[in-house]
């Protein structure tokens, strides 16, 4: 018990709002604590804190898959191009489920008004590689979708 309450005490409170994605029936907890709001039409207008961007930009790393899907789903608001570009690296997750959050980030405008919608080229050819190919026909469709946001 002593560790786990060591470990706790030493996490920002954004890091403990992250881990929060993790447990279930916190989410709308977490994601107020760290955006402000939780619906997409505040958190489209909504501001991270510098500490909260890099806590959820580092939540997309997390082993947990269910905090790797909503940290995708905080930044998939933030017309910031580190978030685009940290969203990129879960196009190759292993679940799928975040695989097609992290399609769906990367080609939706709506979510992001203040966004060009500018890929990358690596980007744009991974999410067509998902679009053609990969294994899960839900991320197949949200790729596709992505890509057709972008002509």
């Amino acid at each position: 018990m002593y560790g786990i309450l060591t470990i706790l005490s030493s996490m920002t409170p954004e890091q403990l709002l992250v881990q929060q994605f993790g447990q279930r029936g916190h989410e709308v907890e977490a994601l107020r604590g760290l955006a402000g709001d939780v619906t997409a039409t505040r958190l489209r207008e909504a501001q991270l804190t510098p500490a909260a961007f890099d806590t959820v930009i580092d939540g997309l790393a997390d082993k947990n898959p269910r905090v790797r899907w909503w940290c995708v789903q905080v930044l998939d608001h933030v017309p910031d191009p580190r978030a685009i570009e940290a969203i990129a690296g879960l196009l190759d997750d292993p679940v799928p489920r975040v695989r097609r959050n992290a399609a769906h980030a990367l080609g939706c405008v709506a979510c992001k008004p203040e966004w060009s919608g500018a890929l990358p080229p690596q980007v744009t050819e991974k999410l067509i590689g998902l679009a053609v190919q990969d294994p899960n026909m839900k991320v197949r469709g949200e790729a596709a979708y992505a890509l057709a946001c972008r002509v």
